[in-house]
């Protein structure tokens, strides 16, 4: 049996391996709606208002699924600019899939305890970790060109790390208005795609190379 080396674990098998990671978080997040059980003489009369009920697993699943997609685009940005991966990146980037596959347990919780203010608390700090491990990936391959070529304009990363940065400060910011009115705070968290648009638009020329 060969040994396992940096050399024989190539990008594009990271790549597949997480994609696939990536596809099944996705997935599990609608295993999160359940049908309402309503006995049968009932269906009639319970059915809108038990629906109407799991209005914040609908909301949950929405943000969750689009985060995971923010995710996923974001990790594919990033391993366009790694040229070689070592051990600790690999490692590095199982964490990642770790906290992007926990997504779903976080966003259930929240969907059956919409009202609780633990349950957001949770939500929030596990999306924040996702991001903190992406910038950790990040700065570790951009760090005195370790990763990625030396070529690399310093603006990409910039543009990158103020993506993430922005993002936490709206989780973080999500929180104070959670203790004021929770409901308020998870709409809120949707000012994250437009964010992420203008931003885009702001940095054309580089989001283009990406």
């Amino acid at each position: 049996m060969s040994k396992l080396t940096d050399e024989t674990i190539t990008i594009s098998r990271l790549t597949s391996f997480s994609d696939g990671v990536f596809a099944i978080a996705v997935t599990l997040l609608v295993f999160n709606l359940k049908v309402p059980q309503i006995a049968e003489g009932d269906v009639h009369t319970l059915l809108s208002d038990r629906v109407l009920a799991m209005v914040p697993n609908f909301t949950t699943y929405i943000i969750s699924f689009l985060l995971i997609a923010v995710y996923w685009t974001f990790h594919h940005r990033m391993l366009n600019l790694v040229t070689k991966i070592d051990s600790l990146f690999l490692w590095m980037n199982i964490g990642y899939l770790l906290l992007v596959s926990f997504i779903p347990f976080p966003a259930a919780l929240y969907g059956s305890y919409p009202h609780e203010l633990f349950s957001f608390i949770f939500y929030i700090i596990a999306m924040i970790l996702v991001n903190g491990i992406s910038m950790l990936m990040l700065g570790y391959a951009s760090y005195k060109s370790r990763l990625v070529t030396k070529e690399l304009p310093a603006a990409i990363v910039k543009y990158l790390f103020f993506r993430l940065n922005t993002t936490v400060f709206v989780f973080l910011l999500a929180i104070p208005i959670a203790l004021y009115q929770q409901r308020w705070a998870v709409d809120f968290l949707f000012v994250l795609f437009p964010i992420n648009w203008a931003t885009k638009k702001y940095y054309k020329a580089i989001a283009q190379i990406l």
